[in-house]
């Protein structure tokens, strides 16, 4: 999941800005095989687990009587005559409808509600850019559609305060429901469906101070996206399925202020995230078929979810470039239950910083083995980095796809509409501020049937996945460490076999060739004055690794 494109956000102007990528850079990966090998020698919900506790604060007048109630068609014909009418504390009330119109709303403090979820329709006609831009503080909106937007359906940039209640968002051109620059906020019993980046999106943003919760994303090409997001930022209690990955937090230098860090997952139903016909930006694809992904990110806690059915890996930690290397540290992941992956349940990506740890979890496989012992949580072994090299190949090999058009994603605007959904219990209740009481119609969390399940893997490589994606997967995982045993094994005969070599020297540089990972042998060849040809020395040295990158590009290139 490091790639190089960028998908694009609407801003004010409807302007497209460079802002998110799925994690930039995977070529790079590729030339950074040398070092591989040396990484692998009022009150508001609250969530307690493993040692953390994620909270957030009361913002607004929960259950205080509006300061007026304008209501939509009644009394302004469109939402936005009324939203510029209103005063803040006011309430807008929208009669069930299609609305053809963005919502841009510079007034704070307002509640803007439907009447009927399924019957108050904001309707893009696939040419306007969103269906509401907030861009005031403490705005609510509750228990309507947007559909047929060429950006987002609900959006809220820079503000403090924001929540969204009851909503649907499908087959809109960029996000669902989402939140940029902004703090302290909830959604809940939202669904986002057919969106081509994510249906739910919180990002830039340091202490958050938010949550999602009792949501459904499916149909999507991420279920959630959050770039450099964190800081009292809970996911919990919803449902994310059948998008072609499933919950992915990240770190990018194109947003402000990374890395991502903190985030709490916790409780969740993530499954069957392997779909290649939902809607997606040209160079999201490589993203398939992994249910939680931390792509460069810091000190997450990923507890008590239930993961089933993807093709290569059910939870996945790895690191991200961009314009810096981000290597992910201090994830802490306990107590889920993972099933049936393809490649591995867990997996731990090579280069990884230290103190990522694994424990409790119920699954069948890790990645590297042994996981969960050689990284349990609290345990000194757990401070180390490292990781399976492994892992990126597959992804390398979807971003060369990607990058060369051979792939099929579903448009869009062709995503059809969802089933009804539940609305407000009671959507004449006075204003209920930011953070409210979870009630409604729980989630039917009972895990469903999957086509995937566990494939025969040799060191790391899913010798079930196509056929090609494992040739590839040997080719640039082993043949290094075979390259890296002939340095070594070569380098050792001819020092131990120079007679002219002092004692000193000889142990000398026996430990720079053993104890300085890549750099050691190289060194020795290039500066140690051996008796080996230099044209063969160099062949050895310079030629062999050159060799083996233009032969994994023209691979790529050929298999993809």
């Amino acid at each position: 999941m490091i790639l190089a494109w960028r998908p694009h956000r609407y801003r004010r102007s409807g302007r497209k800005v460079p802002a998110f990528s799925v994690w930039p850079g995977l070529i790079a990966l590729a030339l950074l095989c040398m070092l591989l090998l040396a990484a692998c020698a009022g009150s508001s919900p609250s969530v307690q687990g493993s040692g953390i506790s994620v909270t957030t604060g009361t913002v607004g007048q929960p259950g205080k009587a509006p300061s007026a109630i304008l209501r939509v068609p009644e009394d302004y014909p469109t939402i936005q005559a009324a939203v510029n009418a209103a005063k803040p504390y006011a309430l807008i009330s929208i009669a069930p409808g299609i609305y053809h119109e963005v919502v841009t709303v510079r007034t704070a403090h307002l509640t803007i509600r439907g009447r009927d979820r399924n019957g108050v329709i904001l309707d893009g006609n696939f040419k306007l850019t969103n269906g509401f831009e907030v861009l005031a503080d403490n705005v609510v909106l509750e228990n309507m559609t947007a559909r047929h937007f060429l950006a987002n359906g609900f959006y809220w940039m820079d503000v403090k305060g924001f929540r969204g209640s009851y909503l649907t968002a499908y087959a809109n051109g960029d996000y669902g429901v989402y939140a940029y620059g902004s703090n302290t906020g909830q959604f809940d019993h939202d669904l986002a469906v057919g969106q081509p980046d994510s249906g739910f999106y919180i990002g830039y943003c340091h202490p958050c101070n938010a949550i999602i919760t009792n949501v459904i994303s499916e149909d999507n090409a991420l279920g959630y996206s959050g770039t450099n997001a964190g800081g009292n930022l809970v996911i919990r209690d919803s449902i994310w399925r059948n998008n072609m990955s499933g919950i992915a937090p990240n770190t990018l230098d194109s947003e402000p202020d990374p890395p991502e860090a903190d985030t709490t997952i916790i409780n969740n139903l993530v499954e069957n995230n392997n779909n290649f016909d939902a809607p997606a930006h040209t160079l999201q694809y490589p993203t398939i078929g992994n249910g939680i992904v931390i792509g460069g990110g810091n000190n997450n806690h990923i507890l008590n979810n239930r993961i089933n059915g993807h093709i290569y890996y059910g939870i996945l930690i790895l690191p991200n470039i961009d314009q810096h290397f981000w290597q992910p540290s201090g994830n802490v992941t306990e107590n889920n239950i993972i099933t049936n992956s393809g490649v591995a349940d867990l997996a731990l990506s090579a280069l990884s910083a230290g103190n990522n740890c694994f424990s409790g979890n119920k699954v069948a496989r890790t990645s590297p083995p042994f996981l969960q012992f050689t990284h349990a949580c609290g345990s000194l072994s757990a401070r180390g980095g490292g990781g399976d090299p492994s892992v990126a190949t597959v992804l390398l090999d979807h971003f060369m796809q990607a990058n060369l058009g051979r792939y099929r994603v579903r448009d869009w605007k062709k995503v059809p509409a969802p089933a009804p959904q539940p609305g407000m219990p009671d959507p004449t209740i006075d204003p209920q501020g930011i953070f409210t009481t979870i009630d409604g119609r729980p989630l039917d969390m009972t895990v469903a049937a999957t086509s995937i399940s566990p494939g025969i893997t040799l060191g790391g490589l899913g010798l079930a996945t196509p056929f090609f994606e494992v040739i590839l997967g040997f080719y640039m995982y082993y043949l290094p460490l075979a390259l890296y045993a002939a340095w070594i094994s070569v380098a050792t005969w001819d020092i131990v076999r120079r007679g002219e070599m002092k004692g000193g020297a000889r142990i000398g540089w026996l430990a720079v060739v053993y104890f300085i990972p890549v750099l050691g042998p190289l060194a020795y060849y290039l500066f140690g004055k051996s008796e080996i040809p230099r044209l063969t020395r160099f062949a050895l040295a310079i030629g062999a690794p050159i060799v083996y990158l233009i032969i994994s590009v023209l691979l790529l290139l050929f298999i993809s």
